[in-house]
């Protein structure tokens, strides 16, 4: 029977009334199904918005026939369809009323359902485990899995995290897989939880939560495991290609995060295949050049990469791809500035390649180079320090520059692990000259090492005159020559204002 001839009817057996209440009943109940579709289907935000229409329709009902046989329906589908919506805050008195007032059981088990999902969303686990106490031993399957998964929400929530994996195993939820993977990583179980992650592809496909659970993944077993349990999973599921290309572009970043940037292009390479035109296909092809930058180790590997940006900025216009290109090109732009830039200037280019750009040979190169030009300033023996960090392989040769040219040097003692009083002084020195301001002026009492001296091109590391507050036992230092116009130094500025919340703060010696 068509539903016209249903109305039709409808309104012959009870007039007007009943075929305005049964027209807006089912309204509102039709809409509720398309919600209810557009969830399996993982269309989240397209379903919260059939919800609130169906609320609204089923809000109607309750307040135009309170005492209809169907009002009872009516109100759990206006507090069920607003919390699904979104909208808890409104929901809570309509789902009060019908834990309260309903007699059927099964409405009555929906309704408990809803009230569990919005206090997991208010951080309330505990009114969520009484919500649903009971529903999870519901004659229907349905209810009584989608029960035992907001019962393993909860206990994630309250941080009992066998016992969440244990409410995941009895239901059947596609959210349900994921959110088991997690709760045995989170409980430690490590390698019970990377089996069980390979059944989780045998269900529908969940883009939030399987992107949620590969970064637990990562966490737990490293980046490489991450990335070869998303490809046994996109093995078994083919998901729709948007989905796809988001997991493996996360998968890519992962990667280049490890420093694994062979592994990371091979990620966004799939990626700008899969979907080409799409703003994942173009922010692949981004992350890619990005790559080509981290591993780039002098500063003319990137001529090739500034053209490459270029052309492809070209194409795209807008959206976060041209945002981060744009970011990107005006980095290696600067890098290539480097004979343009003043002292501090190519210091802090050094360090933005090394933090910002994530090119660890390049940065070192530039570090080692820094030195090289400006041997004198204090700036060398740290730049040197970040280079041997930076280039592994040649550390030794590095830290025999050190112990040679900067025997003294704060950084050289601290380097050694040895106790350097100066190293304070230094550092505050390298950040006004650096712009930076000073929490509070360092005074030294005594040091085992000359505090440098401030000067035009920077402080340099030769001894200063005594100072009066030298204990009597200290040698004054040697006699030196007229300094010249470059070396002359510069007296001491007082200190300065504490630094304004997000002004860059001192570099420690072990960031480098």
């Amino acid at each position: 029977m068509t539903r016209t001839a249903v109305v039709v009817l409808a309104c012959w057996a009870g007039g007007v009334a009943a075929c305005a209440y049964y027209n807006g009943m089912w309204n509102a109940e039709h809409l509720a199904s398309q919600a209810r579709k557009l969830e399996g289907q993982n269309r989240v935000a397209e379903a919260q918005s059939y919800w609130a229409q169906a609320a609204v329709k089923a809000e109607s009902v309750v307040a135009r026939h309170p005492t209809s046989r169907w009002a009872d329906a009516a109100l759990v589908l206006e507090g069920e369809a607003l919390a699904r919506s979104g909208a808890c805050a409104q929901a809570a008195a309509p789902l009060a009323r019908a834990v309260d007032s309903v007699r059927d059981a099964a409405l009555r088990e929906r309704a408990r359902l809803a009230t569990a999902q919005c206090a997991l969303e208010a951080n309330d686990p505990v009114g969520a485990s009484r919500a649903v106490a009971g529903v999870t031993e519901s004659r229907d399957g349905g209810r009584r899995s989608q029960a035992a998964l907001l019962a393993g929400r909860a206990a994630a929530q309250l941080g009992d995290a066998d016992g969440a994996a244990g409410w995941f195993r009895r239901s059947d939820a596609p959210a349900a897989g994921p959110a088991r993977v997690r709760a045995l990583l989170a409980a430690g179980r490590v390698s019970g939880a990377l089996s069980f992650a390979d059944t989780v592809a045998r269900g529908s496909f969940q883009g939030e939560a399987w992107a949620a659970m590969l970064d637990d993944v990562r966490r737990a077993a490293g980046a490489d495991t991450a990335s070869a349990t998303l490809d046994r999973m996109l093995a078994r599921r083919n998901p729709p290609r948007g989905g796809r290309a988001r997991l493996l572009l996360a998968d890519g970043d992962a990667l280049l995060a490890a420093g694994r940037t062979a592994d990371a292009a091979a990620r966004y390479a799939q990626v700008a295949a899969l979907v080409p035109d799409s703003s994942e296909g173009q922010l692949a092809r981004v992350r890619a050049i990005r790559v080509r930058v981290v591993q780039a180790e002098s500063a003319g590997d990137l001529v090739a990469v500034s053209d490459q940006l270029e052309r492809l900025l070209q194409r795209s216009a807008a959206g976060t791809a041209a945002s981060d290109g744009r970011t990107l090109a005006a980095q290696v732009q600067r890098v290539r500035q480097w004979d343009d830039l003043p002292e501090t200037g190519r210091f802090q280019l050094a360090e933005a390649v090394r933090d910002s750009l994530g090119a660890p040979r390049l940065a070192a190169r530039l570090f080692l180079r820094f030195a090289s030009e400006r041997p004198r300033a204090l700036f060398a023996p740290k730049a040197l320090v970040a280079a041997a960090a930076l280039w592994p392989e040649r550390r030794d040769s590095i830290r025999a520059v050190l112990d040679s040219a900067y025997a003294g040097s704060p950084y050289t003692l601290a380097l050694r692990g040895e106790p350097s009083p100066a190293f304070a002084a230094a550092e505050d020195s390298l950040a006004r000259a650096l712009g930076l301001t000073v929490a509070r002026p360092t005074v030294l009492l005594a040091s085992r090492v000359p505090p440098p001296v401030t000067g035009p091109r920077g402080p340099l590391l030769d001894g200063p005159p005594p100072s009066p507050a030298a204990p009597a036992t200290l040698a004054p230092a040697a006699p030196r020559a007229e300094p010249g116009p470059e070396e002359r130094p510069r007296p001491r500025r007082p200190p300065s204002a504490p630094p304004p919340r997000g002004q860059r703060p001192v570099v420690p010696p072990d960031s480098t």
